[in-house]
């Protein structure tokens, strides 16, 4: 028995091989987030672990985080992991700092998306 999909695909004309192409297109529409959203980080600490789940597109995966603005003097712990920590490289002290960052997502096939904004916040123990 034929499923809905071959129907509709027979009934336009355009067959199996059509249907394949239409799976493959769906396996690749790739999409990643990540949480927690926002963290903060002292002088004496790491943030939590901020971790990147990826649906869809073709593993396996590389990953980059990406400063999209705010302090310089954040920085992430590993840059190519789904995993990071946000840590303060700056003078302690002063007044509490932030940063905004994504990671960006590229499956096997060259497809790549961003995260949502994840805010790290600094604030001087």
């Amino acid at each position: 028995m034929k499923s809905r999909r071959e129907l509709m695909f027979s009934a336009a004309g355009l067959g199996v091989g059509a249907l394949m192409v239409a799976t493959a297109a769906q396996a690749r529409t790739l999409s990643a987030s990540a949480s927690p959203s926002i963290v903060g980080l002292d002088d004496d600490s790491w943030s939590d672990p901020v971790t990147v789940s990826v649906s869809g597109g073709i593993g396996p995966y590389t990953y980059q985080w990406v400063r999209t603005s705010g302090s310089s003097d954040i920085d992430c712990t590993d840059p190519n992991s789904d995993v990071t920590q946000f840590r303060w490289l700056g003078a302690f002290g002063g007044p509490p700092r932030l940063s905004g960052w994504v990671c960006q997502v590229t499956d096997s096939a060259n497809e790549t998306t961003s995260t949502g904004l994840i805010r790290a916040a600094y604030a001087s123990d």
